[in-house]
């Protein structure tokens, strides 16, 4: 049976003042191709990072580096537990449509065809039946 392969990378963040070792765990999606997320040791938290800035500025560790691998591992683990990505947020907040209201009964009222008390309206709203003369 093949091992396990770990879908974790440990690196550097090249940004001068503000570098950091961080941990890229590949199966944590941000939902867009554009950005990705890294546990940023110096943060001591999760971040989603936009790709094309960060890729040019990640590295490897370097051997010296590489001794601090263990507690990068049990702070992104720490870190990991209490995170819920933002794709997954979006799934679970997606406003529901209301239902829609059913349409209010009418009466059921029967009509003849000859109904004499209601008055016939002209194109002004006045009582048409005042204008009608008899000759």
């Amino acid at each position: 049976m093949a091992a396990k392969r770990s879908s974790l990378w440990f690196g550097f963040l090249e940004a001068g003042d503000k570098g950091s070792p961080v941990v890229r765990d590949a199966s944590m999606d941000t939902g867009t191709p554009a950005t990705i997320y890294m546990f940023n040791l110096r943060k001591g938290r999760i971040l989603e990072y936009r790709r094309e800035i960060v890729e040019p500025k990640l590295r490897e560790l370097t051997e010296q580096e590489t001794e601090i691998m263990q507690e990068m591992r049990k702070a992104f683990e720490s870190a990991r537990g209490g995170f819920t990505p933002r794709a997954t947020l979006r799934l679970h907040s997606t406003p529901r449509r209301p239902k829609p209201e059913p349409e209010p009964e009418l009466p059921d009222v029967e009509f003849d065809g000859d109904d004499d008390s209601m008055p016939l309206l002209d194109d002004d709203g006045d009582d048409a039946t005042s204008s009608i003369r008899a000759d």
